[in-house]
């Protein structure tokens, strides 16, 4: 997949996506698919804003049990097992845990029947031919299990702990790139930094965009006979150049911390917290919340501190004020851990929609639906859609219905939905236990086990296009500083094939390096070597790559 922005202005695309997060990249692949002519445009990196503020989870819904939403339990369970089965490199099952209290919604009986219905409507959780992701059944366990998985938990109210199995993904970055790749091999025009400017009209019809390359300046025009504005926490503020003023969308910001530690080696675990907050009469109120510590690569992932947002979503930061309320209020739900500050390597933030603010408990709610908007219907100008969505889990499924729309409503000829059977770039893997096993079976000289593991879960059947970049210049074999697992080749492979134009993309999304914060000065400066040899970069504009790659682990100030 390369950038070639001259190809956007060779044709008119059957359908354009502004946005190329989870939603975006999902749909450009399913429409793809379907024999569409595509284009994809973001104005930062594939997946570089929200996309990658994740727990990592792939989750079948169990929560959604409280709000008696069967549908969208069956919709979770669902795409958690096709995900597992057209990425099975990258998903794959983890173990959860969350402690029983008392005996109302959270004592052990109400669990032990929650799990049994999460079980009934999940029965079709193991229609897979690969046993390494088959789901077993949820159960309840003993006070004393509960706190092995848990280890520190205060045990005064513990009665017992609800235990089930949902998805993990080994790197969500990856997961997204994936969709991309995969759209762009079959036939879609993908590029990251190039920002919709305003959009091209013919009286009240929307016939593409204008857009601007972001690392150059230059203007391009995309025409295509419609557009899906799938851009996120910007969706009013793509819908304010041109299209409608009207505000949508309600935003929150969802933070989560990166740990340095592996506290809970075995089970993810769900925790109850409690925090404080300033009613509308100013009056200091308390709520509460569910966190969840999920385990990864050695680290654990926290979340999820939630806030209402009225700003530019441009000028969206994480202030150590927040980093220090929300590690203050994972220290009272889980006092064993003791997390200081020094202890968060990293801290990812992003945007939800919300519906408001709980009058009682200051929680922040959450929309709980995506939500499709027709602009012709709504705002009298066809050719143009939005989608809003609420989670990562049911992305190709929400993808394949704004699909669905848009060919319906614009009479596009399209082939059925194929996204769900067709496995992604580097998932075409039958068994992955066995197919992990040959490949560590034939790990090249000079590879370690450590790294011929890592590939085949990062690039699945890709791997071996990493360990062919390494056979022809042997010193891209070499493990970047700092790094037990990262080669150099992997960085040559996201230039030449992943579109990676800035050292951040590189670090940050195509690798794993900056997964749990800093990976040091010395990684940096080898990492943007190889760049600047690749892409011709002067001294100036390593050093400047540098720089900005080092800002993104810096909070703000508050």
């Amino acid at each position: 997949m390369n950038r070639e922005l001259n190809a956007f202005s060779e044709r008119e695309f059957d359908l354009l996506i502004v946005g190329a997060g989870i939603y975006g990249a999902a749909a450009a692949w399913d429409a793809a698919l379907r024999g569409l002519s595509v284009a994809l445009i973001d104005k930062g990196d594939f997946g570089g804003a929200t996309s990658q503020n994740s727990l990592k989870i792939i989750h079948g819904g169990l929560r959604y049990l409280q709000q008696v939403d069967v549908v969208r339990m069956v919709e979770s369970i669902r795409e958690r097992r096709l995900l597992m089965a057209i990425a099975p490199h990258l998903v794959h099952p983890l173990c959860c845990v969350m402690p029983t209290t008392g005996f109302l919604m959270k004592g052990r009986p109400v669990m032990q029947i929650g799990l049994l219905i999460n079980d009934i409507v999940g029965f079709n959780r193991n229609w897979t031919a690969d046993p390494q992701k088959r789901i077993p059944r949820s159960r309840v366990v003993s006070k004393e299990v509960c706190m092995g998985l848990i280890p520190g938990l205060d045990d005064r109210k513990v009665t017992g702990g609800a235990l089930w199995t949902d998805g993990q993904v080994y790197s969500t970055e990856r997961l997204l790139l994936a969709f991309v790749v995969s759209a762009a091999q079959a036939g879609a025009v993908c590029a990251n930094y190039a920002e919709a400017v305003r959009f091209l009209k013919v009286e009240d019809r929307v016939h593409g965009v204008e857009a601007r390359d972001r690392l150059t300046g230059k203007a391009f025009e995309i025409r295509s006979k419609t557009v899906i504005n799938a851009s996120g926490g910007w969706v009013d503020s793509l819908l304010a150049k041109g299209v409608s003023n009207v505000k949508r969308v309600r935003l929150s910001t969802a933070m989560n911390l990166v740990i340095r530690r592996d506290i809970l080696p075995e089970c993810a675990a769900g925790l109850t917290s409690h925090f404080q907050y300033r009613s509308k009469d100013r009056r200091m109120t308390q709520g509460s919340r569910m966190l969840f510590m999920t385990p990864w690569h050695q680290i654990t992932l926290v979340g999820t501190h939630h806030r209402p947002y009225d700003g530019d979503p441009d000028d969206m930061t994480v202030t150590e004020a927040e980093i220090q309320a929300f590690m203050d209020e994972v220290n009272a739900a889980y006092p064993g851990t003791v997390i200081r500050r020094e202890d968060v390597g990293f801290f990812y933030k992003g945007f939800l929609p919300m519906d408001g603010i709980h009058s009682k408990t200051g929680e922040v709610q959450l929309t709980k639906h995506y939500r499709f908007y027709d602009h012709g219907r709504e705002d009298g100008v066809s050719g143009l859609f939005s989608v809003v969505g609420v989670k990562y889990t049911t992305a190709r499924d929400v993808a394949k219905k704004i699909v669905d729309l848009v060919c319906a409503k614009s009479k596009l000829k399209a082939k059925p939905s194929a996204s769900h059977k067709t496995p992604v770039v580097g998932g075409d893997i039958e068994r992955f236990g066995p197919f992990l096993a040959g490949a560590l079976s034939k790990t090249p000289p000079g590879i370690s086990p450590d790294t011929q593991r890592h590939l085949v879960h990062q690039y699945g059947t890709e791997h071996k296009r990493i360990l062919e970049w390494a056979d022809k210049h042997p010193i891209w074999r070499k493990l970047l500083p700092g790094s037990k697992e990262v080669i150099a080749a992997e960085i040559i492979h996201a230039i030449r094939e992943e579109a990676a134009v800035k050292l951040s993309d590189a670090v940050m999304r195509r690798t794993d390096l900056g997964a749990g914060g800093h990976p040091g000065d010395s990684c940096l400066k080898a990492c943007a070597a190889l760049m600047a040899q690749e892409l011709g970069w002067d001294a100036a504009r390593e050093k400047k790559e540098i720089d900005e790659t080092k800002a993104v682990f810096m909070p703000g100030r508050g």
